[in-house]
């Protein structure tokens, strides 16, 4: 083999060879940033906020189990907001009570409610 046509085949061999490691970096890099972003959403500040039962109605969700123990309560926070949450069917929520619900921040910005 002539030296020209064996440097042109190992130039080659080399930029497959970088090609494979650059998609495995990148590849290693999307999954690093998804567990990074998991980790930070899995941090939460929990706070109470105060509201008002505007309506209270059935679960609308397929577990059986849920439909019969659960309730699914409208809440107007005193900031203006209405959000959704689910509710035992023991703490037996009333349209017009003045409720305290949980607020949770997460760090990357969602905001979940809870009824504890």
């Amino acid at each position: 083999m002539r030296e020209e046509t064996r440097r042109k085949l190992e130039r080659a061999l080399w930029r497959e060879r970088l090609k494979k490691i650059a998609i495995g970096a990148v590849a290693a890099a999307a999954i690093g940033a998804y567990f990074v972003y998991e980790d930070v959403d899995a941090r939460i500040d929990n706070v109470r906020v105060p509201g008002k039962v505007t309506a209270v109605g059935p679960l609308n969700i397929k577990n059986s189990q849920l439909v019969e123990e659960g309730l699914m309560v409208e809440v107007a926070l005193d900031s203006g907001r209405h959000v959704s949450v689910m509710a035992l069917k023991k703490t037996d929520p009333h349209v017009g009570d003045n409720v305290q619900i949980t607020e949770h921040r997460h760090h990357t910005g969602r905001t979940t409610y809870s009824w504890k």
